[in-house]
């Protein structure tokens, strides 16, 4: 039986180092990270629950400008972790010459740490 989990999350640009991070808005108990590719961390916590990621080079890596990300309308991304794999599936909402232009994400690496199965649902709030 596969473990499902929704959270709200909040995010953080630095527009220096062009890193977008986003956590959980629950409290939690960090435990480790995993980078998934080159631009990719996801952090879990003492449960191996997804609790918070980070993009590296965000700009490069979502398509998207610094004033985009800056401007973050709305985020809907799904975690799903199995035997085989860990496979992010989401779409970034932001601003483009005033419009709400979508940013897909999908991001499919081996399951090597053999994390428990489990499905995550992230929302960013205001």
């Amino acid at each position: 039986m596969q473990q499902k989990k929704s959270f709200n999350m909040v995010k953080d640009y630095d527009t220096q180092n062009d890193s977008l991070f986003m956590y959980i808005t629950d409290e939690y108990d960090y435990k480790e990270s995993v980078e998934l590719g080159k631009n990719v961390i996801l952090d879990f916590d003492e449960n191996d629950v997804p609790v918070a990621i980070e993009f590296l080079d965000a700009t490069k890596f979502l398509n998207v400008s610094k004033f985009s990300l800056e401007h973050l309308v709305n985020l809907d991304m799904d975690i799903r972790i199995d035997a085989d794999f860990i496979s992010i599936d989401a779409v970034f909402k932001v601003l483009f010459h005033q419009k709400e232009v979508s940013a897909p994400v999908k991001l499919e690496v081996p399951n090597d740490l053999n994390f428990p199965h489990m499905q995550s649902e992230f929302a960013l709030t205001a």
